[in-house]
């Protein structure tokens, strides 16, 4: 049975059915009906949380569908044609060209597949347009998932037309409530924050010299030195705050806390008495004096640039005094928040 062997057998096998057997093997209505129930449960086991994959359903339904239009070209219109084995290595392409949109890349992988160079223009005219025609309607299949994961904001290689031509600036898409720290800080504060506002990265602002931009510190970091009790309750008030360097406070060196990777602590398992909060922590030997930043007055499109190029999980902003006034994060970033500034202007 034409249909049982498609369809009881693994798809590599049946890949190779479409893909080398005569041309009249499989008859119309049966790869028909092969078709139309195979793409429709490969469309739905996707979007659930089965392993079912999609690359090789793709090659399959696409090969199925390119031997049905193959054949219906040979009955309708005449002999003079390439085989329908042909258009069935063409359909999976196109098929698998659509759903991932890598066209260079899917008639590489494919001309070594099937070691036949002559198959190369056709396979690039189909990726193509199968590439453009995906294009029209929707994202690849790849980005609307990641778009779909809350939490994970995927940012392109480059912003869209109408973003550049908006004119804006680092100061009116940055985040203006500032979660920063002092150079040296009280443990309480220090737990606090990271209990309630658990970003990766914090600016640390010197307040005791007109708000200036120390540097910045890492969560994990921070949460080492907590867990080390990187503090002293006889030093509490001790520790001096302006230029001078002198540390009061017990360190932890950079082995240590490199060593820590990737099971950083978690705030959950760290617990501080009341005199605890009451102790100053100095977070000078361990801030980055040198982060990366952009002037407020900086374009956007400069701003994604280097926040995108650098790898950067914080772009902090300042002013021409170089005082901490926002601080951008891939949030501020995605789309749906610029469009919304661009709605504001």
């Amino acid at each position: 049975n034409q249909v049982a062997s498609l369809i009881f057998t693994d798809a590599s096998t049946s890949i190779r059915l479409l893909f080398h057997m005569d041309p009249h093997s499989f008859d119309p209505k049966a790869l028909l009906l092969f078709f139309i129930p195979y793409i429709s449960l490969a469309t739905i086991t996707y979007g659930i949380a089965v392993p079912s994959g999609l690359f090789v359903p793709c090659l399959l339904s696409g090969a199925a569908f390119g031997r049905l239009f193959g054949d219906l070209l040979m009955v309708f219109g005449g002999r003079n044609l390439a085989r329908s084995n042909i258009y069935s290595l063409i359909g999976a392409a196109s098929v698998l060209g659509g759903m991932a949109r890598m066209a260079i890349s899917l008639t590489v992988i494919i001309l070594e597949s099937t070691g036949n160079e002559e198959y190369v223009l056709p396979l690039m005219i189909s990726l193509m347009t199968a590439k453009l025609t995906g294009g029209l309607f929707t994202a690849d299949l790849y980005h609307i998932h990641i778009h779909m994961k809350k939490g994970v904001v995927f940012l392109e290689n480059k912003l869209g037309s109408i973003m550049t031509h908006q004119k804006l600036v680092a100061g009116q898409v940055m985040g203006e409530n500032v979660i920063f720290f002092r150079p040296v800080e009280k443990v309480g504060m220090v737990y606090d924050i990271l209990k309630s506002h658990p970003h990766s990265n914090y600016p640390i602002v010197d307040t005791g010299d007109g708000d200036v931009l120390f540097g910045a510190i890492g969560k994990n970091q921070l949460l080492i030195l907590l867990e080390k009790r990187v503090f002293d309750h006889s030093a509490n008030g001790l520790i001096e705050v302006g230029s001078n360097r002198q540390r009061f406070t017990p360190l932890v060196q950079w082995e240590i806390t490199h060593r820590a990777y990737p099971k950083y602590p978690s705030i959950n398992d760290i617990h501080i008495n009341d005199d605890d909060r009451e102790c100053d922590i100095d977070l000078r030997p361990y801030a980055h004096t040198a982060p990366y930043s952009v002037q407020e007055t900086c374009s956007l499109e400069r701003a994604y640039n280097a926040f995108r190029t650098l790898g950067c999980r914080l772009l902090i902003v300042v002013n021409r005094y170089n005082q901490c006034v926002g601080t951008i994060t891939r949030k501020d970033l995605a789309p749906e928040s610029l469009d919304h500034h661009i709605k504001d202007d």
